[in-house]
């Protein structure tokens, strides 16, 4: 059986919310597996905040860039430490690539980072060159486009580049509105709730049918576990995920600004004022600084006992 460590509990009460005996609990049944942890606990109602990849931690910055309204781009820069962020080098790298972005247009990561930085390097050659320059890893990890040239898109940074979003909006002729301000103010508020509701997905359509069947299991265990009678079960699940689809698709969330209407009603009401009767969220992107990338939890203990043993041999 696999070993449960104090900071596996640690991670996973920060990923549930759940009491640490609970937690321990999970993992013990799980055999170590933080996924299975985090179903155990979903299944038996204690889990109010499963968050994904938790763990994921990286220091850099995440900004985007948006030309003329109907084309934009997000990407993600990686470094190992906050320090590095507000150095020099580091903050003229990813500016300048904001400007290679804007001139070049690239289609995806592989074309950015073939890109010609320089006249010496490209991008790929000009981060590596950093890297020597700082003493830190330094990476382009994601870059993302949306928007087809033909549409409205705007974008959203928060957190001096914690988590960057594009909104793409769409409707008939719209391109003759782009400089209207409730235009774009409207996808400016959109793209203010991707980046604080954290949706994960457009609509319903986009969810993989796997993924929808794995969370109608977990309603179903969680109830069955509750005593609900498997009779009710027929009600229960689809009424429990129509729930879970306002939570996890953006045009169903309720709108922040105007709770009493969705995300995809506020739209389509401002569309009809602007005179776009099918205004709609074509797409978006939101990227969260580090998100997907595993950090080395360090063991604490371990580290003092080698920092005492280092200054006794000093």
């Amino acid at each position: 059986m696999a070993v449960v460590t104090a900071q596996m509990v640690k991670e996973l009460r920060e990923m549930t919310l759940a009491g640490m005996s609970d937690c321990k609990k999970a993992l013990d049944a799980a055999e170590g597996d933080m996924e299975k942890a985090v179903v155990i606990l979903r299944e038996k109602g204690l889990a109010t905040a499963a968050k994904k990849a938790s763990r994921a931690a990286s220091e850099g910055v995440v900004t985007t860039v948006v030309d003329g309204n109907n084309v934009g781009f997000v990407f993600e820069v990686n470094c190992e430490t906050d320090f590095v962020t507000k150095n020099d080098g580091f903050q003229a790298f990813v500016n300048n690539l904001q400007t290679l972005i804007s001139k070049t247009k690239p289609e995806n990561l592989d074309a950015l980072l073939a890109s010609q930085y320089d006249s010496s390097s490209s991008v790929k050659e000009a981060a590596t060159s950093l890297v020597a320059q700082i003493g830190e890893n330094i990476t382009v990890r994601r870059f993302e486009r949306v928007g087809s040239g033909k549409n409205f898109v705007t974008s959203y940074v928060h957190g001096g580049g914690k988590i960057g979003v594009l909104v793409e909006l769409s409707g008939t002729g719209i391109e003759a509105h782009c400089s209207n301000q409730a235009l774009v103010e409207l996808g400016k508020d959109v793209a203010l709730q991707a980046a604080a509701m954290k949706p994960q997905y457009l609509n319903e359509q986009e969810i993989p049918v796997e993924t929808v069947k794995a969370e109608e299991e977990i309603i179903r265990n969680k109830f069955l576990q509750q005593g609900k009678p498997e009779a009710a079960l027929a009600k229960i699940v689809p009424s429990s995920i129509k729930t879970w689809f306002k939570e996890i698709c953006l045009v169903d969330q309720l709108f922040v600004k105007d709770d009493s209407k969705s995300v995809a009603a506020y739209v389509a009401e401002t569309g009809k004022k602007l005179g776009i009767a099918d205004l709609k969220v074509s797409s978006f992107v939101r990227l969260e600084l580090g998100q997907g990338v595993e950090k080395k939890a360090e063991d604490f203990a371990a580290e003092v006992a080698a920092t005492v043993a280092a200054a006794a041999k000093g």
